[in-house]
């Protein structure tokens, strides 16, 4: 009589083992539809089947994820690639004007195709830069070396507008690729010197134990709160701008990846630029 009730209570034992597993493979599969239907509540429960249950969330979560950031990509492109046939447009429809219309001078085509090209060698930097076609390898790098390489790549326009240039740097070094550096610190002084009232520009470096401090200052009259953070989205430009509205996106991308930040506000002579590099 024992013997058959042992029996009895192992084969009830093992029948609530089996159905209990076929009710949690059910929550499992349940679990699965629940998340298609973006209900991401996981059931916290404690079994030898929550870990396969919170290894199937967490792979759910990381695939919605990556399609969003897909579907985010998708339009980014798609924004680009309209931004950038209207930036091809406006020379072209110059140059096709002036053929229609017979006015074929070569002053006229040359400011044009230099300006195609421009825009061309900047989509490529750009595209560069997205890529890691060329590398992103830091080094330590003297700043006081970078500022005088960009100032001497601007030279000629800084003579032309007559301003006078104003530098602190000293012997601060970091760590960074000197000609992706340069590109940022190009870009932000060439906002400087088309800026109509800019005669003065003020470079200063400061640093502390968390990040070294580049300010580029300008006297032009600074930039309207409103398009503060504006200015460093790709391809925004104020309608009478002369640029393709890559620079500043370009400085901003080139900092965040040497793991710092940038931002800009107005003082009182004009706008500032300051690029922090955390250590």
């Amino acid at each position: 009589m024992i013997y058959i009730l042992w029996l009895l209570s192992i084969l009830v034992v093992v029948c609530w083992l089996k159905f209990r597993q076929r009710q949690r493979i059910q929550e499992l599969t349940d679990l699965i539809d629940q998340l298609y239907q973006k209900d991401y509540q996981i059931p916290m429960k404690q079994d030898d089947f929550s870990q396969l249950e919170d290894q199937i969330y967490k792979l759910f979560i990381e695939l919605v994820e990556e399609k969003e950031k897909v579907h985010r990509l998708s339009q980014s492109q798609s924004q680009n690639i309209e931004d950038i046939a209207h930036q091809i447009k406006t020379p072209l429809t110059g140059m096709l004007f002036a053929l229609e219309n017979d006015k074929t001078d070569p002053a006229t085509f040359s400011q044009q195709l230099n300006r195609l090209n421009d825009l061309s060698n900047a989509l490529l930097k750009l595209a560069s830069l997205d890529n890691n076609l060329e590398g992103f390898k830091l080094s330590p790098v003297h700043l006081r070396e970078v500022v005088d390489y960009a100032l001497d790549i601007l030279s000629g326009e800084i003579e032309d507008r007559g301003i006078v240039v104003d530098i602190n740097i000293g012997e601060a070094v970091m760590l960074g690729h000197f000609n992706w550096l340069s590109e940022a610190v190009i870009n932000i002084l060439k906002n400087a010197i088309n800026q109509e009232g800019t005669r003065r520009i003020w470079l200063r470096a400061r640093e502390n134990p968390i990040y070294l401090e580049l300010s580029i200052q300008d006297d032009g009259g600074g930039i309207a709160e409103g398009k503060q953070k504006k200015i460093f989205q790709r391809f925004y430009k104020d309608p009478d701008s002369k640029g393709f509205g890559i620079g500043l996106a370009m400085a901003k991308r080139i900092v965040e990846k040497h793991q710092g930040q940038i931002s800009c506000r107005n003082t009182v002579q004009g706008a500032e630029f300051i690029l922090q590099f955390y250590k």
